[in-house]
């Protein structure tokens, strides 16, 4: 489920959802990634369900700003590429968030901050305002707090709200940042409590709200997500992945994976470490190209630890595709949440 309350043209980054590049023509790749979604750090206060950060051995650290700052400046060559804050940890808990983003803005480069919402205060978020970030997405688990605090330990689902409408509020009539919220949720959860109701509280105090099913496979080992496997996994079959056309991976040190969901920075699922070797390098480059005949063209999950428990495929990008054809009243896409055979993580194509 897809809601806009102003419509899909209100979102910053339209302009790339809405692209016969991004919706269909994708293969062969275009001359430099959509997205890079860079992490400025792997630190994070949740333990949730879902997320494969609770298996990663890497060493905890922090996006250097020198380091950043040569990032913006290969990606301010390629108008209309956008970089994506994210990762295995929370923006938030850089110490120099704000600065990260005054200077790719400096650089041209628009700007999404993925956040779990927890750690905000109005100094921070003020500055991300006058610095004219053009998204921040507060990331929920469940449909309401009950579902939250079982799936995101460590969390305060009061304190994500308090954040959001503290963000709502400082805008006030400023178009930016846009502000979104995304949800997924376990299939049981949904004869629980109603997605309407979701998007209806939401709604108004954000721009945009998302609805996707979780994605339990990366951690299907564990314990505690094996009760709820059968019924996570059921319809879902693999499909050729398209975020290895469109997207790259930069970890706080540099090093760049072919897409987020690799927790560890296997060297299989892995170009190279930037400056060393650029973006452009890494985008061109033989690695990434026989990522793209193994996963994108062909499904040869199976050769991956990481891939192998993936289901991405087209049926992702629906959501937007329908939007694109017109959108039924309220901006909202048709389908529900995602149908079996759908990439059940994020309708943008990236980690929650």
């Amino acid at each position: 489920m897809l809601t806009y309350l102003n419509g899909p043209e209100s979102d910053p980054f339209n302009y790339i959802y809405s692209s016969d590049e991004w919706l269909y023509g994708y293969d062969p790749p275009r001359p430099f990634p959509f997205w890079v979604n860079l992490e400025p750090t792997n630190h994070c206060q949740l333990d949730c369900l879902f997320c494969s950060r609770q298996k990663s051995t890497r060493r905890l650290g922090f996006l250097d700003l020198d380091l950043a700052r040569a990032i913006f400046g290969e990606m301010s060559l390629w108008p209309g590429s956008a970089v994506r804050l994210a990762g295995w940890g929370e923006p938030f808990l850089h110490p120099k968030l704000p600065s990260l983003c005054a200077m790719a803005k400096e650089a041209g480069v628009a700007v999404k901050i993925y956040t779990n919402g927890q750690k905000m205060d109005r100094r921070t978020l003020s500055a991300l305002i006058d610095s004219e970030v053009d998204e921040i997405q507060f990331s929920f688990q469940g449909l309401n707090e009950k579902q939250y605090h079982f799936n995101r330990v460590g969390g305060r689902h009061a304190r994500l709200a308090q954040n959001i409408e503290l963000a709502h509020d400082l805008r006030g009539r400023r178009p930016r940042p846009f502000l979104s919220a995304l949800t997924s949720v376990l299939a049981d959860e949904l004869a629980q409590a109603s997605p309407q109701a979701f998007c209806d509280r939401w709604l108004g105090l954000v721009d945009k709200v998302a609805i996707d099913l979780t994605n339990l496979n990366f951690v299907s080992d564990l314990p505690r997500v094996q009760p709820f496997l059968p019924r996570q996994s059921e319809g879902l079959r693999r499909g050729r992945c398209v975020d290895v056309f469109l997207a790259l991976e930069v970890k706080y040190d540099g090093t760049i994976e072919f897409c987020g969901q690799d927790a560890n920075s296997r060297p299989e699922h892995t170009a190279g470490r930037f400056p060393a070797l650029s973006l452009k390098e890494a985008w061109d480059g033989e690695p990434l190209a026989a990522q793209r005949d193994r996963v994108g063209r062909a499904l040869g999950h199976e050769s991956s630890p990481v891939c192998r428990n993936c289901y991405h495929n087209t049926n992702k990008y629906d959501l937007f595709k329908n939007l694109s054809a017109g959108p039924s009243p309220a901006g909202q896409s048709p389908a529900g949440p995602n149908p079996a055979g759908s990439n059940p993580t994020d309708p943008e194509g990236t980690n929650p």
